[in-house]
């Protein structure tokens, strides 16, 4: 178990950080798709007042598009966007915590607005842009879509983080943080990829 884990959190820990945000993406991105299936094709079964009455024409089209048709295109370019993220987190950490060490409260208000003010616009420049790329979309749309939908997931982001962040710091070794936040980044990337592919904005 030691050997293990001088592997994984030791000589490789670049490798297991930077693996670990890819696969926590790429979860995030299935857990999400499953979402929307059932938003689409099953919801109608259990909340039956949230939607107007089909007709028999619409009820046979509707079941039989139901059955699942998972879109691995999608789920691989969020997966290799988390893995473009896992360096920059690493290094990013890691820096943080020699500049700025302690558990004292003034040092983990610092590094949690450092956290929020640089760490978070480059991981979410990096998700718009990266998945703009890998869906060979022109610079154009790439920017559109960065102006629309930039400030509403940071403010999530400043919602979801900073407590997040504060448990980090205060409690979890430097070599487990990557890893801490990789975890519970698989609850925030369901909502970046709603962000991405579900949610409507005007």
């Amino acid at each position: 178990m030691s050997v293990l884990r001088q592997l994984l959190f030791g000589k490789y820990l670049l490798v297991t950080n930077t693996v670990s945000c890819g696969l926590m993406m790429a979860t995030g991105d299935l857990i999400q798709q499953r979402r929307e299936h059932w938003k689409k094709y099953c919801s109608h079964k259990y909340f039956p007042g949230s939607v107007m009455a089909a007709s028999p024409e619409e009820t046979t089209a509707t079941f039989s598009a139901s059955a699942y048709d998972h879109d691995y295109t999608r789920t691989k370019n969020m997966m290799v966007v988390g893995l473009l993220q896992g360096p920059f987190h690493h290094w990013f950490y890691t820096i943080l915590d020699r500049v700025l060490p302690g558990k004292n409260a003034k040092s983990i208000l610092k590094k949690t607005l450092l956290d929020q003010s640089i760490a978070s616009p480059v991981c979410l420049t990096i998700f718009f842009i990266g998945l703009g790329v890998m869906e060979s979309r022109k610079i154009e749309e790439m920017w559109k879509e960065l102006k629309l939908k930039f400030c509403d997931t940071w403010k999530v982001d400043c919602c979801f983080w900073p407590p997040t962040q504060c448990i980090n710091f205060l409690f979890v070794p430097l070599h487990y943080r990557v890893l801490y936040i990789n975890l519970l980044t698989t609850v925030y990337d369901i909502f970046l990829s709603y962000i991405k592919y579900d949610a409507h904005f005007e």
